[in-house]
């Protein structure tokens, strides 16, 4: 009886030790902190797909979907309120003070101060628009990796054929499109190329008018009512006016303008940097066409400012890791990491990524723009983004119909809808 007893514990033990074990992997994995991520385009995705961080990171893992650009910050706020949003948001930097607003983002401030203490040399390296674009009442919700700053590309040969010098002004860029308008481009060739619709964000109106000297209230409005604004309403009254632009381009959505200047049809237009990237492989660069900082307006040249919008990273108030959080944004942000998406999709705001040789080789315009993709400047976030873009836009089409009309008159009557706003 007793050797049988001692067969029956053995038995026991032994049918309890994978149970043991068992209990010892649901308690590994209980340890492991678990991040999700929506990002904005597949592209933003790190190339290794997380592989290297979760060998380097045993305690984390990151799921991640792709949740397009122009929904994210709706279906984010949605799946916050029910309680399902996930750690990581990669929105467009326009909608930082909705979000901050409803409550739905962590302030990181304190991140960003001890990643500055931790590691100052790395800190450094990267350019301030990575937290100004996410600053918003006194915090710093999120990390802009990524951002389009808007410069200017035009027809080299064009104007050297003109026997003319590249602009210094707006008005500079007026009287060398009338010679071009008359002189060089044929009936199916216009000056200047712009995305005239109400499609899309006014981005690139935007960056006109900050280059002009543009300025906006503390809430995010533009001073159109200005002489800023009024120069930006008649640079769009002259170039619908006078034939400058193609007479469909009140209409154009963007893929439109840039068809326009990558397929011949245009000698000027504004675009932020990344797509600097197609045109070169559509037309010669440094023989067919060159790039500019968008110029200043005459007389203004000390308010001139470089207009940037971004894809940032922002980090939901519902987080329950903010350190692991840090740990994977500051990966993504990682030279060696980042460089498989700056070099071949949207620049970095690291100065080591966009100073490298290989950067630099399949880039070879980026020196030109180098010093003020520094400095670039981030177009305000604004509560009523949607709303202030329809105004915006409104105003632009009227300009481009009305050129006649006085431009304080279109500004005085904009300014007073934008106000409404606040």
């Amino acid at each position: 009886m007793k050797s049988r007893n001692v067969l029956l514990i053995a038995l026991a033990a032994l049918l309890l030790m994978p149970m043991a074990v068992f209990a010892g992997g649901a308690q590994d994995r209980a340890d492991v902190t678990e991040l999700t991520f929506w990002f904005g385009r597949e592209e933003f995705v790190p190339h290794d797909r997380f592989e290297q961080f979760h060998a380097e990171n045993p305690d984390i893992r990151i799921e991640w979907d792709v949740v397009p650009l122009e929904q994210a910050h709706t279906d984010y706020m949605r799946n916050h309120a029910a309680g399902s949003a996930p750690d990581v948001v990669q929105i467009f930097g326009e909608f930082v003070a909705t979000m901050v607003a409803q409550g739905t983002l962590l302030d990181i401030s304190d991140h960003i101060a001890a990643w500055e203490q931790e590691d100052p040399e790395d800190f450094a390296d990267v350019f301030d628009i990575a937290f100004d674009m996410t600053a918003y009442r006194d915090g710093i919700w999120g990390l802009n990796v990524h951002s389009g700053p808007f410069f200017l590309g035009y027809r080299k040969d064009w104007i050297e054929q003109a026997g003319l010098e590249p602009p210094k002004t707006w008005e500079d860029i007026i009287e060398i499109s009338r010679v071009l308008q008359s002189d060089v481009l044929t009936g199916e060739q216009f000056a200047f190329a712009q995305p005239g619709g109400a499609h899309h964000p006014p981005f690139w109106m935007n960056s006109i008018f900050m280059s002009m000297g543009g300025q906006f209230k503390d809430t995010g409005t533009p001073i159109i009512d200005s002489p800023a604004g009024h120069a930006l309403i008649e640079f769009y009254q002259t170039i619908a006016g006078e034939g400058l632009q193609d007479p469909e381009a009140a209409s154009w959505a963007s893929g439109d303008f840039r068809g326009a200047f990558m397929g011949g049809r245009a000698a000027f237009y504004p675009e932020a940097i990344n797509v600097f990237a197609l045109t070169q492989h559509q037309l010669e660069y440094g023989v067919e066409w060159d790039v500019m900082v968008q110029p200043p307006r005459a007389g203004a040249e000390a308010d001139h400012r470089v207009n940037s919008f971004g894809w940032p990273y922002m980090v939901s108030s519902d987080t329950e890791n903010p350190e692991a959080v840090m740990k994977a944004l500051r990966y993504i942000f990682d030279p060696e990491i980042v460089t498989g998406v700056a070099y071949n999709y949207q620049p970095a705001n690291r100065a080591s990524v966009l100073g490298s040789d290989e950067y630099l080789a399949s880039h070879p315009y980026f020196p030109i723009l180098q010093e003020s993709f520094a400095e670039q400047a981030t177009y305000p976030t604004h509560l009523r983004s949607p709303e202030r873009s329809d105004v915006l836009n409104e105003m632009k089409q009227v300009a481009q119909t009305q050129v006649n009309r006085s431009a304080a008159d279109i500004a005085r009557e904009f300014q007073a809808k934008l106000d409404a706003l606040d």
